[in-house]
């Protein structure tokens, strides 16, 4: 006697239980081996970035503090070694506005440089409320002198234009801790001593602890010399009557969970990631992103909980399994009552059939149109026409999502806005600071009388000053209205009647500090009397980004070069301006690429590849002309424009004026 076997109604409930139970399996199992390392991974990834964007926000703390360093240095080198005169002019300059993370600072000359015959000469104010307070101790003869000191020694060594940053130490004064820039002066290339700048570092901690809380998380960091220089001030209680900084011994033992990363960070040479069980801090297990800061040889130490890098994952794993798990549930439901129904007609099929066999007849099963077979293919079809459906409906959302991967990198290139704007500020703030050095070496001038020509000479610098910072400020302004428009390729509307070679003019008058520090030269033969009736915002950006991109790429390895920039008429409506340079030239792969957004053959060396991608948008887009380029390795490039002199007209954007 044959087993007997489950029904087909047995078989079906426990089918969809065990898919129930599988598929609940595989959500886990697909959360836990692929989406949550995927979502971990890219939450490393972001905070990665992140950090860099931390150092970049270093970079401008410090580099404030350089250029002042530097400014003063300056000062101090060419200024008359007049003692009153230093004592009145450079308290306002370091006290900068007032400026609390600056303590102090002094000039230190090289004995006997400042004044023939006396070795201590040197001059340090330290901040006192609002003011900076003169003070002399350093000129004690019986000290053992500043000039042997290590901050003074190592600016022996140290480039004109940057920083000798010393490790950080806490002020005896003050008991606060700090970081010195020291800069060398130089007179003919002789060292005559260095001015240094004393910063705080509570401004620092500052960002680094508000940088810890917007990651869920905290932030140690270390200086050169494995001190700490921030750490969580719960787990470390700080001591307001310490005269030095913790070292990494006394941090390991006071954040014993933190001993592999502090280890580490004594041989980190970039970044490394590293996991702790059990934080004593956030009481959870969690991740450790430590990264160098080449700047200052700084290790920052970012510490964030394991639980906030997986509950995306566990949030969305939680969701899928009550999600799929219901649609399982209702479906074996409606399943199970259709398959009953269904069962139920092949019974009956079944009773026919063998009412068929009992009667031994020849006669084939009769089965009309709607038979069970006719509504199974019937409802197979239907079924596969709404997969169809549905599968149409999935392309329709795929091109959707396509185009917006499509938005979201017109995103990414908006975010280059500041590699055009280095330029125009660049120019900017050197023009004002030329304008400030105009302006103290005029004051200096008012002890004495003064001539008509003086007069002349200083008002002709500041109103020059003053227009290169206007013209810079406004394409600054044009730069960002360029961006704005480009993502929906429209035009601006500041359209005027201009001469070609006065708006050159203009472009040679606002990259006049760019040009005089470069050693290359610049021809222009531009002759007078072609007009146009165009937009000069996107010609100035074009031309300008034409000679920069010659300045960057052209002259690498080569002490000087040429760049030639020619108009003529190509027709009696349109206007030919090339801009030749006897540089290195492009292979012709380079030349395929090179108008490409993001490409760049100095990637990691300060080119972005947005320069000549915005240039072709705005020829081709606003100016409605064209560009070519021909080039030769070792035979230099030759960018050809060519323009309507009467630019087409394009209408205003929908959203123009728009927030």
């Amino acid at each position: 006697m044959p087993t007997p076997t489950p029904t087909i109604r047995h078989q079906i409930a426990f089918g969809l239980a065990l898919v129930l139970v599988m598929a609940l399996l595989t959500i886990f199992a697909v959360v836990e081996w692929k989406v949550k390392p995927d979502l971990i991974d890219q939450r490393h990834q972001k905070i990665a970035i992140s950090q860099h964007g931390l150092l970049d926000l270093l970079d401008a703390k410090l580099g404030q503090i350089e250029l002042l360093t530097s400014t003063i240095a300056l000062k101090g080198t060419n200024l008359p070694k007049d003692e009153a005169l230093f004592r009145s002019l450079f308290p306002p300059i370091f006290n900068n506005h007032g400026d609390p993370t600056i303590a102090g600072g002094g000039i230190w000359p090289e004995p006997n440089t400042f004044t023939p015959g006396v070795e201590r000469r040197s001059f340090f104010w330290g901040r006192t409320g609002p003011d900076m307070e003169y003070y002399d101790d350093y000129n004690n003869p019986d000290g053992k002198g500043y000039h042997n000191e290590r901050w003074y020694l190592a600016g022996k060594q140290a480039p004109i234009d940057r920083c000798r940053w010393s490790n950080a130490y806490i002020d005896p004064f003050t008991k606060e801790p700090m970081i010195t820039c020291t800069v060398p002066m130089k007179e003919n290339d002789r060292f005559i001593g260095v001015a240094t700048v004393d910063m705080k570092l509570s401004g620092i901690a500052d960002i680094l602890s508000r940088y810890g809380k917007e990651n869920d998380g905290y932030v140690f960091a270390l200086d050169a010399d494995n001190k700490a220089i921030s750490f969580p001030e719960v787990a470390v209680r700080f001591n307001p009557y310490r005269n030095t900084l913790r070292t990494v011994t006394e941090l390991e033992q006071a954040l014993p969970w933190l001993q592999e990363a502090l280890q580490a960070s004594q041989s980190l040479q970039d970044s490394q990631l590293i996991t702790i069980k059990n934080d004593g801090v956030l009481n959870e297990a969690a991740y450790v992103h430590i990264i160098k800061y080449p700047q200052t040889d700084w290790v920052i130490g970012l510490v964030v909980p394991k639980s906030k890098m997986t509950a995306a994952a566990d949030s969305m794993g939680l969701f899928l399994m009550f999600a799929i798990g219901g649609l399982l549930l209702v479906v074996g439901i409606i399943a199970a009552i259709t398959a009953r129904n269904l069962l139920g007609k092949i019974q009956q099929t079944t009773q026919q059939i063998r009412e068929l066999i009992e009667g031994e007849t020849t006669q084939e099963l009769a089965v009309g149109k709607m038979n069970e077979v006719g509504e199974l293919r019937q409802a197979v079809n239907a079924y596969g026409e709404k997969l169809k459906s549905l599968l149409r409906r999935l392309e329709a959302i795929q091109e959707d999502l396509v185009q917006n991967e499509k938005l979201a990198s017109l995103g990414s290139l908006v975010s280059g806005v500041a590699h055009e704007l280095n330029t125009p500020i660049g120019n900017a703030r050197m023009s004002s600071t030329s304008i400030l050095d105009t302006k103290h070496e005029f004051v200096h001038k008012l002890e004495q009388p003064i001539t008509r020509d003086d007069l002349d000479q200083f008002l002709n610098h500041v109103e020059d000053g003053t227009r290169i910072i206007e013209r810079n400020m406004l394409r600054a302004s044009e730069l960002i209205r360029a961006f704005k428009q480009l993502a929906v390729d429209q035009t601006s509307d500041h359209r005027r009647d201009f001469e070609l070679h006065l708006l050159m003019n203009e472009v040679l008058l606002s990259m006049r500090p760019t040009l005089q520090r470069a050693p290359h030269q610049l021809e222009v033969a531009i002759p007078a009397g072609i007009l146009l009736n165009s937009y000069p915002g996107a010609l100035t950006q074009t031309l300008i980004n034409l000679i920069n991109n010659a300045l960057i790429h052209a002259f690498i390895g080569r002490d000087a070069g040429h760049i030639h920039i020619i108009a003529t008429m190509a027709t009696t409506e349109s206007v030919s301006i090339r801009i030749h340079d006897d540089g290195a030239g492009m292979t012709p792969e380079v030349q395929k690429r090179i108008f490409d957004p993001f490409y760049t053959t100095r990637l990691g060396q300060g080119g972005s590849g947005l320069g000549l991608h915005i240039t072709f948008n705005l020829v081709t887009g606003i100016l409605g002309g064209r560009i070519e380029v021909q080039s030769e390795p070792e035979h230099g490039s030759c960018f050809t424009i060519t323009l309507p002199l009467i630019a087409p007209e394009r209408a205003l954007p929908n959203s123009e004026g728009a927030s």
